[in-house]
């Protein structure tokens, strides 16, 4: 192989252990944003106020107590399950309704410095999930390996 060949290889080629890895860690940056973010507004954890000053906190901005409950529940159990990769499309698609609907509440701030600019960046990363699925280094591919993923996942090792 000539050395030209060799770096458009490395410029352009793909590889699907390469983006197993991709796919882990988008998958586990988006659920510990989710999960702490959700944590907090359900449970209070990581600095959040608890879902009785969240459910207080929405109303103001008009939003039913019902959907924040949906909403926070998405965020923190979605969140889990897109971390550790179990039922991670479905999940996937919880969380890009979500983030949609964020990024249109937000719209009218702009869309930096506050604005719908961080659920919007999620809604795209969750819509990358969605689309790619779970790969091979998550439960899904553990539990539920694909043919292409059976020789190359982690059960393998």
């Amino acid at each position: 192989m000539t050395s030209t060949a060799r770096a458009t290889r490395l410029l352009t080629g793909v590889s699907p252990a390469l983006l197993d890895l991709c796919l882990l860690l988008l998958r586990c940056t988006v659920g510990v944003i989710l999960f702490v973010i959700g944590a907090g507004k359900v449970l209070g954890w990581f600095g959040g106020h608890g879902m009785a000053a969240t459910v207080q906190g929405f109303a103001q901005m008009g939003i039913a107590a019902p959907l924040v409950y949906l909403s926070a529940l998405t965020e923190f159990i979605g969140g889990l399950l897109l971390l550790i990769g179990l039922l991670t499309r479905p999940a996937a698609v919880a969380v890009t309704i979500n983030m949609l609907v964020a990024t249109i509440v937000m719209w009218p701030k702009g869309f930096f410095y506050g604005g719908a600019g961080y659920p919007f960046a999620l809604l795209m990363c969750s819509i990358v999930i969605l689309l790619a699925g779970p790969m091979a280094w998550s439960l899904d591919g553990i539990l539920f390996p694909s043919p292409e993923n059976r020789q190359e996942g982690p059960a393998a090792s």
